[in-house]
């Protein structure tokens, strides 16, 4: 019985996922296309949000986590983009960005999208168990960036990876024309949640920011994934805020031969890796 009872409950849990994924996917995919003004046709979209495996992500001959070669900023040598000055739009002149258009979500699809896919990513960076549910909260105020296309600049890519060393993955697959790109993405400029707790989520979060009373406090947590800031705003209200670049969507492409980047700024002769439509296979 008890063997069952957790089956179904696992059960539960992943049908809760797919839906609120397809939710989350259908009311921003709707948005941000109105927003940036064109089709998002081929790319990946998130289900939930990130702050990484954007633009020049690479692996080598497919996108598998077996496969994976480097994140966006790894991938430029940038080991540890949070303590460094950078510019996080354009990846520092690395991404060619347009658009800017707003993203119009009435009160009531940001608080949908918030409850369904924001908020449960952002507490299992915190490391919160629970508390976005429904019942636990009593408001929620979302503020959702504008969105922007960017596409990877062929000559300040193709000049940095033949500056490498022929040791360095990247330039080894490049070298053997087996690498995968992520040639152009599309992005949210930024993104914050502010939400009322019930008491147990509260003392839950204090906890993880090591504060007690209604004192303000500010926290950074990140996971492979994302990264959030944490801060208490009075007692059992919080702000989780990502302040840099959330990735929406993004295009991934197969070099064409060994050695050659493209003939087109837009990688036309490129082969189009097929989306994932499962995010867990993302190191």
């Amino acid at each position: 019985m008890k063997k069952l009872c957790i089956l179904v409950t696992c059960l539960l849990l992943l049908n809760w996922h797919e839906v609120s994924s397809q939710n989350y996917n259908k009311i921003m995919g709707k948005s941000v296309k109105k927003a940036i003004g064109t089709d998002l046709r081929g790319y990946q979209i998130f289900s939930y949000p990130t702050d990484n495996y954007g633009l020049i992500t690479s692996f080598e001959n497919s996108v598998l986590d077996a496969n994976f070669i480097c994140d966006t900023w790894n991938c430029i040598g940038i080991n540890d983009p949070d303590k460094v000055n950078l510019n996080w739009l354009n990846i520092n002149d690395f991404a060619a960005v347009g658009g800017g258009g707003t993203i119009e979500l009435s009160e009531k699809k940001k608080s949908k999208v918030a409850v369904e896919a924001i908020l449960p990513k952002i507490y299992n960076t915190v490391g919160v168990t629970g508390g976005f549910e429904n019942d636990r909260k009593k408001e929620i105020v979302v503020t959702i960036g504008r969105a922007y296309l960017r596409k990877l600049r062929r000559s300040e890519i193709l000049e940095y990876i033949n500056s490498l060393e022929n040791t360095k993955p990247i330039k080894q697959a490049f070298n053997n024309g087996t690498l995968v790109l992520v040639v152009g993405d599309c992005v949210i400029e930024d993104m914050s949640v502010t939400v009322k707790v019930d008491q147990e989520t509260s003392i839950d979060l204090d906890a993880k920011l090591e504060i007690s009373g209604s004192s303000v406090a500010q926290k950074v947590f990140k996971d492979a994934s994302l990264s959030v800031g944490v801060e208490k705003i009075s007692s059992g209200v919080y702000k989780f805020e990502v302040s840099h670049p959330i990735i929406f969507a993004r295009l991934t492409k197969k070099q064409p031969a060994a050695g050659l980047l493209s003939d087109s700024e837009d990688f036309l002769d490129w082969e189009l890796i097929k989306p994932l439509t499962d995010e867990s296979k993302l190191k």
